[in-house]
This record gives C-alpha cells, sequence and structure tokens, in this order.
C-alpha cells in the first residue's frame, strides 16, 4: 500500500493503479458521497502504508480540499 493520506483523492487513486477495490468514507462523519474526486481530499487510510495490496480492501477517510482533517 503506499502512502495516499495527505494527497488529494485523484492522486491517491492514481498512486493505486485504480486496481484495489476502495471504498471512501466521509471523515466528517455525515455519509456524503464523492461526486467529484478533485474536490476531495485523503485524510487517513486502511490498510497502512507498506502493508501488500493482493486482494485487500482499501478504505480511505476523505474530506472536502477545504475542510481540515481534523474534526
Amino acid at each position: 500500500m503506499p502512502q495516499v493520506a495527505g494527497r488529494g483523492l485523484v492522486a491517491a487513486y492514481q498512486a493505486l493503479h485504480y486496481g484495489p477495490s476502495v471504498q471512501l468514507r466521509d471523515g466528517r462523519g455525515a455519509g456524503r458521497h464523492v461526486l467529484w474526486p478533485a474536490s476531495w481530499k485523503v485524510c487517513a487510510q486502511d490498510p497502512e502504508t507498506g502493508t501488500p495490496l493482493q486482494d485487500r480492501k482499501v478504505t480511505l477517510l476523505v474530506v472536502k480540499n477545504d475542510e481540515s482533517c481534523q474534526p
């Protein structure tokens, strides 16, 4: 798993080569859906950086670009 936390969502998808199953979670807990990935950034990731991705699901905690990752 590459380091994608701190990147824009589009860059995170590119780093993941669009391959693994990626689930997005709203970092604000509001249940918002990502309709325009360029407007979002990654605050946290699971699994951690360096973990092999073989058949693993990836979960990214995301917020809008103008929002802080801190609650």
